[in-house]
């Protein structure tokens, strides 16, 4: 008879050992994952419009919102184009680069790797790593850049303009620049 209090002793107390709830471990399940994205587009087209105009077209191979994280930021990879527009329909200037990442609260966007951006008097300018700061539709860089600019090239390090990079300066300047002297 003790013999069988004991198994039925044992065997209870691991049937409850079994079935008891660990807080850590139901948390750790239960915890909205933060490694992936909340949502993930593939050949994505996003456009912002004024009044029905069109002002601004984003294209990606991929965008991951990882409004999860904190930051929270939106990745943009697989190239990126972004095409400002002047006016209906007419763009202005593109901006091209390999990957971006926006961060959401700030508005501010990391863009890099093969950045080209080209504006409507068909000036460009490369870099490895341009800053655009949306909400006050300004664009820099701390890197290396060259614009090039009717036949001219022109060599610094860091630079800043309007989004449109139809206004800029470019600073520690190395080249030839010809000034017209009318």
């Amino acid at each position: 008879m003790n013999l069988y209090r004991v198994c039925f002793g044992l065997i209870t107390g691991c049937f409850f050992a079994s079935c008891s709830n660990n807080t850590l471990e139901v948390e750790q399940v239960s915890a909205t994952p933060i490694l992936y994205p909340l949502n993930e587009q593939h050949r994505a087209r996003i456009v912002y419009s004024d009044s029905g105009i069109n002002v601004l077209e984003i294209s990606a191979g991929i965008v991951q919102d990882y409004g999860n994280m904190e930051p929270p930021f939106v990745f943009f990879g697989r190239r990126l184009e972004v095409r400002f527009y002047n006016g209906a329909a007419i763009s202005s200037t593109v901006l091209k680069a390999d990957t971006a990442r926006q961060q959401k609260k700030e508005d501010l966007w990391a863009i890099g790797g093969n950045v080209i951006v080209t504006n409507g008097k068909g000036e460009q300018m490369e870099t490895e790593l341009l800053y655009w700061d949306k909400a006050n539709e300004r664009i820099y860089s701390e890197s290396a850049v060259q614009i090039k600019t009717d036949g001219q090239l022109i060599i610094g390090k860091g630079f800043e303009a309007d989004q449109e990079f139809n206004n800029y300066r470019i600073f520690k300047v190395q080249g030839q620049i010809t000034i017209d002297d009318e």
